[in-house]
């Protein structure tokens, strides 16, 4: 979240930005409560200091009674305070971050192309979607994945499941060698984590929730909500940054697409997802929002499939994000491109609410998050299975993936 003390001095800023987001708040109402929080805070303050300094003498009656007064007065001032603070936080858990420079406003259609690479392939065929592909060739299972779970889940299988592990072993190895740690990662997560790395509250209907009661749980729907959650409340030695990845499934109820992509698997409540991110120091995130978004780019043009690389317009950023580059491969069948990764800064959004840390000549700062895609497995597999059909109904297996396989092509 942003520093209520920023919000103070830049609001016009602020609400031009906030506007920018589609996100309407009376900053005015935002500072007002964040006062009435701080006035709260000195009287509270001030009563404990008379508390303490009365309990140093040896008390009489009257003042026996007069520190029962003073500490009822302060438990009712300390709840209040409390209420305040929470008051304050629903408030400024809206606010979204702040917009990099280089930022197109607008919403989804206003996102800017900054490159497109490979030539798209030319078919002498009519050429089939994934679903058709999947079925003809016995890969995909819709209607068993319905039947035992509903819509939007499915069984991948034979030979399509080994090519998801393929997939695995080069995407880890490359980003690796890009010098990430892997982190195997719980699927299950506390609210604070969901709040603290910006999907609370603005994404809560996609997220599901189990235990309701209990101990209250989330599925996760990328593995950067417990990988950023992982230095929460510590303070990080950051002489060199700290890169991590982890595989998980990821788990998305998808509430606002009803009635879009409902076929074959682009859209689904759950898919495998290898996610990266990054803590670094301020002045370092530029170049590793680069790094990621180079890792990324390696992977598509090793599997020799055209992609084009959008600057992602400020509506269409999320809360958390100052920036955000995605990555859209050409998929023949629908004639268009398809988001297939994702990279972020974050700036310092994630580590205020997580309380994540360095420290540097003495000072502790707020580290800066990043995040990107690795692999969103299932669309990875739709771009392979469109883009290298052949006119017998057969799909190619990119070289790059061959070493992992025991065949070249499914038929």
């Amino acid at each position: 979240m942003l520093d209520i003390k920023f919000i103070k001095e830049n609001k016009e800023l602020v609400a031009k930005n906030n506007a920018s987001r589609g996100v309407h708040l009376d900053l005015d109402h935002v500072l007002t409560v964040y006062q009435a929080k701080n006035d709260l805070l000195k009287n509270v303050e001030a009563k404990r200091q008379l508390r303490k300094s009365s309990s140093k003498t040896k008390p009489d009656e009257a003042t026996i009674q007069a520190m029962k007064a003073l500490g009822e007065e302060l438990n009712t001032l300390e709840q209040e305070l409390k209420d305040k603070e929470q008051e304050l936080n629903l408030l400024l858990w809206q606010i979204p971050n702040i917009n990099a420079l280089d930022v197109p406003l607008g919403g989804e259609e206003d996102s800017v192309v900054i490159k497109t690479i490979g030539k798209k392939p030319e078919f002498s065929f009519p050429v089939l979607d994934h679903a058709d592909l999947g079925k003809n060739l016995d890969l995909i299972d819709m209607e068993q994945g319905a039947k035992v779970s509903g819509a939007r889940f499915w069984y991948l299988k034979n030979e399509l499941v080994d090519l998801e592990f393929a997939l695995m072993q080069f995407v880890w190895a490359k980003i690796s060698a890009a010098g990430f740690k892997p982190l195997a990662v719980p699927h299950l997560v506390k609210e604070q984590a969901m709040f603290g790395t910006g999907f609370f509250p603005a994404d809560k209907n996609e997220i599901y929730q189990v235990n309701v009661d209990e101990d209250t749980l989330y599925l996760i729907g990328t593995a950067e909500v417990p990988l950023i959650s992982y230095h929460a409340d510590q303070v990080l030695e950051l002489k060199n940054a700290k890169k991590y990845f982890a595989f998980t499934p990821a788990y998305r109820k998808e509430a606002g697409s009803y009635g879009k992509d409902t076929k074959g698997i682009l859209r689904g409540h759950q898919f495998d997802k290898l996610e990266m991110v990054v803590f670094c120091r301020p002045e370092e995130a530029g170049k590793y929002h680069q790094e990621i978004l180079k890792v990324e780019e390696s992977i598509w043009q090793d599997l020799k499939i055209p992609y084009h690389v959008l600057n992602i317009a400020s509506g269409d950023l999320g809360s958390p994000a100052a920036q955000k580059y995605d990555i859209e491969a050409w998929l023949p069948a629908q004639n268009t491109y398809r988001e297939v990764t994702s990279c972020s800064n974050t700036t310092d959004f994630q580590s205020r609410r997580l309380n994540i840390k360095y420290e540097q000549d003495g000072k502790r700062e707020f580290v800066y998050t990043l995040n990107g895609t690795g692999m969103a497995f299932g669309r990875a597999l739709i771009a392979i299975m469109e883009n290298y059909q052949t006119k017998e109904g057969s799909i190619e297996i990119p070289k790059i993936l061959r070493k992992y396989l025991s065949f070249k092509k499914i038929t």
